[in-house]
């Protein structure tokens, strides 16, 4: 059984006006919050008030009242909250109330003079009172069971924005926490209405929503069944729900898989890729063509790999889409109508037309970047008004996801803004087959009435999926 009785850092962020700086790590089942807050009381040269300087990029002539670096920065937070760690961990509040958080300063900065507090922060109330407004969203018939995420252990973060964890319920058992934690309500409130928590909150009901409308299928992830709910610290209203319990799938996303596989300088298996193309192609086929929905946030990330290395399509929010496997025409730059007159191969083709009258806008403001999709979004409206141009946007995706794959490229595309400036290439490849290759390339056509569609997707994986297990002896 997990203890991690040594402290495990996590995450350094700092508020909206950048006079706090926040910290969170996890050890001995408990995840705790700490801060440091500037305060003009104490000299420059005190630790929370050089960590608020450093962190805000503020001049100051005193060398003493900063530090050289980011990493000299994170090493003093974290050095300052491993000192007090064995003296606060057993606080009575931490671990039960929610909102409470650990103030951290020296008032020389120096690990010796190291004090801590904890307090029970303000802002918590305003975050309850988020999460209960029905208007970003509720269950949709009836109580759901749920669990007191108060009594979930958790561990480490997951990644993407909101707040995804791997937790351990009452029960003993693993999953994987989904929805809006306090962390996430500090790292994203502001003095503007909270549109960015507000939005998040809205995010993971839509998730929640969305998955109990797709019919089960084996590499779609499944509805959750337990919700988490946080009590009012004076328990003077009812809990609110923040989110909900996933299964845990130990075998890691094909994205971890791959940077994995690149760091120890092996490629994966030609009948893994098969597998894992054919189930990529089936979950896409399934979740367009049954239950006529996209998912608009297709990459390597977000397919996980159950104990039989089965992929399963999750991260349902239809929020977002990255840069790396966006399609083109998707960008929020094009409309797109369908020519009945001129069928071809029995699908009509599509027309494209570049956008040029007043902007438009159809994503709340600064909830997301500034890419043109992020005002844009044609998701929605393609799903309504021409499904077939958003099944060859959703290949598109596919084709970049499966080129990750079977490549296996070893950047981390930090730097791609827009679709297209990722080149792709078959560099390094020769161990796959001239076949895969031209299919994927196919999916990845800039003109889109030259991609397959997803049933052609799927004949092909499958078959090429069982010529790869009578290779190797599978039946």
């Amino acid at each position: 059984m997990e203890t991690y009785d040594k402290f495990e850092p996590e995450w350094v962020w700092v508020d909206d006006e950048g006079s706090n700086v926040y910290a969170q790590g996890y050890g001995r089942n408990l995840t705790v919050i700490f801060s440091f807050s500037a305060d003009n009381r104490n000299p420059p040269t005190s630790l929370a008030n050089r960590v608020c300087t450093k962190y805000e990029g503020l001049e100051t002539e005193d060398a003493a009242a900063t530090f050289p670096t980011i990493k000299d920065l994170h090493a003093a937070i974290w050095g300052a909250i491993r000192h007090v760690w064995p003296r606060y961990f057993s606080h009575a509040d931490l671990g039960i109330r929610l909102d409470t958080v650990v103030a951290v300063d020296s008032i020389d900065g120096s690990i010796e003079k190291v004090t801590w507090n904890v307090y029970n922060h303000p802002l918590f109330p305003q975050f309850l009172r988020n999460l209960a407004e029905e208007s970003l969203g509720r269950t949709p018939v009836g109580p759901a069971e749920s669990v007191d995420f108060a009594r979930l252990i958790r561990y480490e973060q997951l990644g993407g924005r909101g707040c995804t964890t791997r937790v351990r319920l009452p029960t003993g058992e693993y999953a994987v926490f989904k929805g809006v934690d306090f962390r996430t309500a500090l790292q994203y409130s502001d003095n503007q209405g909270d549109k960015v928590i507000r939005n998040l909150i809205r995010n993971w009901w839509r998730e929640y929503n969305t998955l109990q409308q797709i019919p089960p299928h084996p590499n779609v992830l499944p509805p959750p069944s337990l919700l988490a709910t946080i009590q009012w610290p004076d328990r003077s209203a009812s809990p609110v729900f923040c989110g909900a319990l996933f299964p845990f799938y130990p075998g890691g996303s094909a994205a971890s898989r791959i940077e994995d596989s690149n760091k120890k300088g092996v490629r994966i298996p030609l009948l893994l890729k098969a597998h894992w193309c054919a189930d990529m192609a089936t979950a896409v086929f399934h979740t367009h063509r049954i239950a006529k929905m996209y998912h608009m946030d297709i990459k390597p990330g977000n397919f996980v790999a159950d104990a039989s290395d089965n992929l399963i399509l999750c991260d349902w929010e239809q929020h977002d889409a990255p840069a790396t496997t966006l399609a083109p025409e998707a960008d929020g730059t094009w409309d797109v109508t369908e020519d009945f007159l001129t069928i071809q191969a029995g699908r009509p083709p599509l027309r494209y037309t570049k956008y040029c009258g007043i902007p438009r806008r159809n994503v709340d403001e600064d909830v997301l970047g500034d890419a043109p999709w992020h005002t844009w979004n044609v998701f929605p409206i393609w799903n309504n008004t021409c499904p077939w141009a958003l099944e060859l946007a959703e290949v598109f995706s596919l084709g970049r996801s499966m080129w990750m794959l079977l490549r296996q490229p070893e950047s981390d595309f930090e730097d791609i803004k827009h679709p297209d400036q990722l080149v792709t290439d078959w560099d390094k490849s020769e161990d796959i087959p001239i076949t895969w290759k031209q299919l994927v390339d196919r999916c990845m056509s800039r003109d889109p009435n030259k991609r397959p569609d997803l049933s052609e997707l799927v004949d092909f994986w499958m078959k090429e999926w069982n010529a790869q297990k009578a290779a190797n002896g599978n039946d």
